[in-house]
């Protein structure tokens, strides 16, 4: 009865996990004030961008893909996943970059674009050899991104990285959010530990 009790309560945990993982919604909230010239639209904004997870406080976001406009207020079903391919851990070391390195923020954005962008045309008016050297460190360093840091934010029921793919740091969870859970569990667990506790002494008498 404990083993049982103990792999009904890990799969509701998963479970619930998953639902929330897969139910998101992302909006844009706003842009910084970077700008980078363009041969088709002109001048478009670049890192960092500003979006919010359900409804929770706004965070940096970079932008993986020129596929597509979108406007402050949009709103769009996403998938989060970890970074696993060459392309995406290379996205996260240029976003942490741009992160700390404000000086480097439009040049990463740039080298980010022309990793996931599928247009045919050229995305800038004019080559960046600013962006290509920052495209060669990525691939010189990603191999010491470490993955579980970073989310990539994609959307659902639409071609990859349309309307638009972002990436950001990965959220910790609120303490108060924490406290909740951790409180459940704990009761859960007493709950538990009484039914099993009382149906051994019934056994025993």
């Amino acid at each position: 009865m404990k083993k049982f009790s103990l792999a009904l309560l890990a799969l509701a945990t998963a479970l619930a996990t998953a639902s929330v993982a897969n139910a998101e919604t992302l909006t844009l909230t706003g842009t910084g004030s970077n700008t980078v010239n363009t041969v088709e639209y002109g001048d478009v904004y670049a890192y960092p961008y500003y979006l919010s997870v359900n409804g929770a406080p706004s965070v940096a976001m970079m932008c993986l893909s020129f596929d597509n406009a979108i406007t402050p207020g949009e709103s769009w079903f996403v998938t989060e996943s970890t970074p696993t391919s060459v392309d995406q851990l290379e996205a996260a070391w240029l976003f942490e970059d741009a992160a700390t390195t404000p000086a480097n923020d439009i040049a990463d954005q740039l080298a980010a674009w022309s990793l996931f962008t599928t247009e045919s045309s050229s995305v800038l008016a004019d080559d960046s050899p600013a962006a290509a050297e920052q495209l060669a460190l990525a691939g010189a360093n990603y191999g010491s991104v470490n993955a579980a840091n970073f989310t990539i934010y994609t959307p659902d029921g639409y071609e990859l990285n349309i309307p638009q793919t972002f990436i950001s740091e990965t959220p910790i969870p609120e303490p108060t959010s924490l406290l909740l859970l951790g409180t459940g569990l704990f009761g859960l667990a007493v709950v538990l530990f009484r039914k099993e506790k009382a149906s051994g002494l019934s056994s025993n008498t």
